[in-house]
Protein backbone atom coordinates (compact mmCIF):
# COMPACT_ATOMS: atom_id res chain seq x y z
CA UNK A 1 0.00 0.00 0.00
CA UNK A 2 3.39 2.46 0.97
CA UNK A 3 4.49 1.89 -2.25
CA UNK A 4 1.61 2.71 -4.26
CA UNK A 5 1.27 6.10 -2.53
CA UNK A 6 5.18 6.64 -2.59
CA UNK A 7 4.36 5.65 -6.46
CA UNK A 8 1.39 8.51 -6.69
CA UNK A 9 2.65 11.28 -5.18
CA UNK A 10 6.34 10.28 -6.98
CA UNK A 11 4.32 10.80 -10.24
CA UNK A 12 2.23 14.08 -9.02
CA UNK A 13 5.55 15.75 -8.20
CA UNK A 14 7.16 14.50 -11.36
CA UNK A 15 4.51 16.41 -13.64
CA UNK A 16 4.50 19.08 -11.85
CA UNK A 17 8.32 19.53 -12.34
CA UNK A 18 7.54 18.88 -16.19
CA UNK A 19 4.37 21.60 -16.13
CA UNK A 20 7.08 23.82 -14.23
CA UNK A 21 9.76 23.46 -16.37
CA UNK A 22 7.51 23.99 -19.90
CA UNK A 23 5.41 27.14 -18.49
CA UNK A 24 8.96 28.61 -17.65
CA UNK A 25 9.99 27.76 -21.23
CA UNK A 26 7.17 29.09 -23.12
CA UNK A 27 7.22 32.35 -20.91
CA UNK A 28 7.82 35.88 -23.70
CA UNK A 29 11.34 36.77 -22.76
CA UNK A 30 12.66 40.39 -22.42
CA UNK A 31 12.04 42.31 -25.82
CA UNK A 32 15.76 43.95 -25.74
CA UNK A 33 16.69 40.32 -25.64
CA UNK A 34 15.14 38.95 -28.56
CA UNK A 35 17.23 39.72 -31.59
CA UNK A 36 13.76 38.94 -33.64
CA UNK A 37 11.73 42.03 -33.07
CA UNK A 38 12.43 44.86 -35.18
CA UNK A 39 13.61 48.16 -33.37
CA UNK A 40 10.94 50.92 -32.76
CA UNK A 41 11.37 54.11 -34.78
CA UNK A 42 13.36 56.98 -34.15
CA UNK A 43 11.15 60.30 -33.75
CA UNK A 44 12.64 61.47 -36.68
CA UNK A 45 11.12 58.50 -38.93
CA UNK A 46 9.52 59.69 -41.70
CA UNK A 47 7.52 56.72 -44.15
CA UNK A 48 7.10 57.71 -47.46
CA UNK A 49 4.69 54.97 -49.04
CA UNK A 50 5.07 52.13 -46.57
CA UNK A 51 9.11 52.35 -47.01
CA UNK A 52 11.75 54.86 -46.64
CA UNK A 53 13.87 56.03 -48.99
CA UNK A 54 17.62 57.60 -49.03
CA UNK A 55 16.83 61.01 -49.09
CA UNK A 56 14.29 60.65 -46.38
CA UNK A 57 16.60 58.85 -43.87
CA UNK A 58 19.17 61.95 -45.17
CA UNK A 59 16.51 64.79 -43.91
CA UNK A 60 15.47 63.08 -40.90
CA UNK A 61 19.44 62.83 -40.13
CA UNK A 62 20.30 66.95 -40.67
CA UNK A 63 17.61 67.62 -37.84
CA UNK A 64 20.27 67.82 -35.56
CA UNK A 65 21.53 70.83 -37.48
CA UNK A 66 18.71 72.18 -38.36
CA UNK A 67 16.33 70.74 -41.17
CA UNK A 68 17.02 73.13 -44.66
CA UNK A 69 13.72 73.57 -45.68
CA UNK A 70 14.98 75.48 -49.07
CA UNK A 71 16.80 71.48 -50.12
CA UNK A 72 13.99 69.62 -49.05
CA UNK A 73 10.37 71.08 -48.63
CA UNK A 74 9.36 69.82 -51.85
CA UNK A 75 10.11 66.43 -50.10
CA UNK A 76 7.73 67.17 -47.45
CA UNK A 77 5.51 68.37 -49.75
CA UNK A 78 5.21 65.40 -52.40
CA UNK A 79 4.70 63.40 -48.34
CA UNK A 80 1.30 65.63 -47.67
CA UNK A 81 0.01 65.28 -51.34
CA UNK A 82 0.20 61.42 -50.28
CA UNK A 83 -3.04 62.15 -47.92
CA UNK A 84 -5.85 60.95 -49.68
CA UNK A 85 -7.54 64.54 -49.84
CA UNK A 86 -4.38 66.57 -50.84
CA UNK A 87 -3.35 66.70 -54.85
CA UNK A 88 -0.61 69.68 -53.95
CA UNK A 89 1.06 71.53 -51.17
CA UNK A 90 3.59 74.03 -50.82
CA UNK A 91 5.54 74.64 -47.35
CA UNK A 92 7.21 78.42 -46.65
CA UNK A 93 8.58 78.10 -43.03
CA UNK A 94 10.76 80.87 -41.42
CA UNK A 95 11.44 80.51 -37.94
CA UNK A 96 9.52 78.12 -35.90
CA UNK A 97 6.31 78.73 -37.59
CA UNK A 98 5.63 76.55 -40.64
CA UNK A 99 2.61 77.96 -43.38
CA UNK A 100 1.33 75.39 -45.42
CA UNK A 101 -1.39 75.78 -48.77
CA UNK A 102 -2.70 73.19 -49.83
CA UNK A 103 -5.08 72.08 -53.01
CA UNK A 104 -7.57 69.36 -52.74
CA UNK A 105 -7.91 66.53 -54.87
CA UNK A 106 -11.31 66.71 -57.30
CA UNK A 107 -12.57 63.80 -55.66
CA UNK A 108 -12.93 65.17 -52.17
CA UNK A 109 -15.69 67.72 -51.82
CA UNK A 110 -15.24 68.84 -48.25
CA UNK A 111 -13.22 71.71 -46.17
CA UNK A 112 -10.74 71.99 -44.22
CA UNK A 113 -11.09 69.90 -41.44
CA UNK A 114 -8.77 69.55 -37.89
CA UNK A 115 -8.19 66.00 -38.90
CA UNK A 116 -6.35 66.97 -42.03
CA UNK A 117 -4.71 70.13 -40.02
CA UNK A 118 -3.37 67.63 -37.60
CA UNK A 119 -1.88 65.44 -39.88
CA UNK A 120 -0.08 68.23 -41.97
CA UNK A 121 1.75 69.23 -38.64
CA UNK A 122 2.42 65.83 -37.86
CA UNK A 123 4.26 65.36 -41.12
CA UNK A 124 6.09 68.88 -40.60
CA UNK A 125 6.91 68.28 -37.12
CA UNK A 126 8.54 65.18 -37.62
CA UNK A 127 10.46 66.71 -40.44
CA UNK A 128 11.72 69.48 -38.21
CA UNK A 129 10.74 69.36 -34.37
CA UNK A 130 11.86 73.03 -34.36
CA UNK A 131 8.56 73.88 -35.88
CA UNK A 132 6.33 75.03 -33.10
CA UNK A 133 3.17 76.53 -35.21
CA UNK A 134 2.10 75.16 -38.11
CA UNK A 135 -0.67 77.00 -39.96
CA UNK A 136 -2.39 75.54 -43.18
CA UNK A 137 -4.47 77.08 -45.01
CA UNK A 138 -6.70 75.80 -48.29
CA UNK A 139 -8.12 79.61 -49.47
CA UNK A 140 -7.42 80.03 -52.93
CA UNK A 141 -6.03 83.55 -52.30
CA UNK A 142 -3.34 82.66 -49.69
CA UNK A 143 -2.70 79.17 -51.58
CA UNK A 144 -1.77 81.70 -54.33
CA UNK A 145 0.52 83.39 -52.34
CA UNK A 146 2.25 80.68 -50.30
CA UNK A 147 3.03 79.53 -53.95
CA UNK A 148 4.35 82.68 -54.76
CA UNK A 149 6.31 83.00 -51.78
CA UNK A 150 7.71 79.76 -52.27
CA UNK A 151 8.82 80.40 -55.58
CA UNK A 152 10.26 83.70 -54.62
CA UNK A 153 13.10 82.04 -52.47
CA UNK A 154 13.47 79.30 -55.00
CA UNK A 155 14.85 81.74 -57.15
CA UNK A 156 16.70 83.31 -54.22
CA UNK A 157 14.87 86.23 -52.84
CA UNK A 158 15.57 86.43 -48.66
CA UNK A 159 13.40 84.94 -46.32
CA UNK A 160 13.54 88.03 -44.03
CA UNK A 161 12.01 90.32 -46.70
CA UNK A 162 9.41 87.60 -47.50
CA UNK A 163 8.37 87.77 -43.72
CA UNK A 164 5.48 90.02 -43.22
CA UNK A 165 3.95 88.67 -46.21
CA UNK A 166 4.33 85.00 -44.48
CA UNK A 167 2.95 86.75 -41.28
CA UNK A 168 -0.14 88.61 -43.04
CA UNK A 169 -0.99 84.33 -43.91
CA UNK A 170 -0.31 83.26 -40.68
CA UNK A 171 -2.53 85.55 -39.03
CA UNK A 172 -5.63 85.40 -41.27
CA UNK A 173 -8.35 83.91 -39.44
CA UNK A 174 -9.18 81.02 -42.15
CA UNK A 175 -5.29 79.65 -41.52
CA UNK A 176 -5.52 79.68 -37.63
CA UNK A 177 -7.98 78.53 -35.51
Amino acid sequence: MKTRNFRKLFFAVALILVVGVAVTGCMNRNVNENPNVAPSPSPNYMPQGGATNGATNNAAQSNAGGYDWTKNAAQIEAQLSQISEISEARVVVTGSTALVGVKFSNAYQGEMTERIREMIAAEIMKADPQIKTVAVTSEEDDVEDIYEISERTLMGDELDALKEDINEIVRNATTLR
